[in-house]
This record gives C-alpha cells, structure tokens and sequence, in this order.
C-alpha cells in the first residue's frame, strides 16, 4: 500500500512540474502581440501563349508477367518461441508483483 501511495504521489508530482511546459506562453496571455503585415507587390498576369502540336498516339504495348506465388516464411526461427514464452512468463511475473505488492 505504500508503494503505490509513494508511486502515485510521485506520478502527481510530475504531472504538476511538467504542466508549465504544456501553458502558453506568457505574452499570449496578457494581450500585447506584434502582427507584422507584410505587403507584397505581384504585377499583373502575363497572358499565356500554349502551342499544340498533333503527336500521334504511340501504339499499346502488352507486357506478360510471370506471377510466383510463395510460401509465406516463418516468422520465428529455431528457439525464438521459446524465447518468447519466457518473456511472457517473466512479464506476467513482474506485473503481478507491482499490482500485488
């Protein structure tokens, strides 16, 4: 009981230091912000000459693909389920002891 009193004192802790780091900053909050208005000249459009030009349209071509259909490989090799059966097991161990103790 008093592991996870001193745990959680400590979470509200941090969650109180890191607040500032989340808050506006502080000009924001006072009213006094500089807006800079920025005018930009952009002269007047230039009209568009586009030449078009007959091209013929190339014949289609036909490509033929050879599909290879695979077996889908294994995703774990030699002991790697082993491997992960002990981390389960060592995973499970450790949460039980922090919701327990």
């Amino acid at each position: 009981m008093l592991k996870k009193t001193i745990l959680a004192t400590l979470i509200g802790a941090t969650l109180l230091a890191s607040g500032a780091a989340f808050a506006d900053r502080p000009y924001y909050r006072h009213g006094h912000r500089d807006v800079v208005v920025k005018h930009v000249y952009h002269p007047a459009p230039r009209p568009v000459v586009v030449h078009r030009y007959y091209q013929p349209r190339p014949a289609p071509v036909v490509v033929q693909r050879h599909v290879v259909v695979q077996q889908p490989a294994p995703v774990y090799y030699g002991d790697a389920g082993l491997a992960i059966l002990a981390g389960a097991v060592i995973g499970g161990a450790i949460a039980y002891q922090i919701a327990n103790h």
